[in-house]
């Protein structure tokens, strides 16, 4: 097999090089936004005990604290259940979406490789 022209080569390098920076960047926003999700959910949870605490105290005035007690278990418990639920659809979807790209990449390298034999 004789070796790929010069201009191919500095071809593929530019392409490679473009996806690696791209790849780079990808990396560089997914930290950031885990950071600040990581963030938002510390000053969700803040939040939401303070909320818990108030209707806590509140609803103490009305009923016994083990019926209070029990109405915001199952309260919660129901919440939890639906929020697992959409978020493992969700994922599902995500990972099926990641699934075709993969996919796509790979038939793009694969059709890139042909050619270059070819060529």
């Amino acid at each position: 097999m004789e070796p790929l022209p010069e201009e191919t080569r500095n071809t593929v390098r530019e392409d490679l090089d473009i996806a690696r920076d791209e790849a780079s960047l990808g990396l560089s926003e997914a930290r950031h936004g885990v950071a600040a999700l990581a963030a938002g959910g510390a000053c969700g949870l803040l939040a939401l005990w303070s909320a818990h605490s108030t209707l806590v105290r509140g609803l103490e005035r009305v009923w016994a604290p083990e019926r209070v007690a029990g109405a915001l278990t199952v309260v919660y418990a129901s919440g939890a259940s639906v929020l697992v639920h959409y978020g493992s659809k969700r994922m599902r979807v995500a990972r099926a979406a990641s699934r075709e790209a993969l996919n796509s990449s790979v038939d793009v390298v694969r059709g890139v490789v042909d050619e270059l034999k070819d060529g």
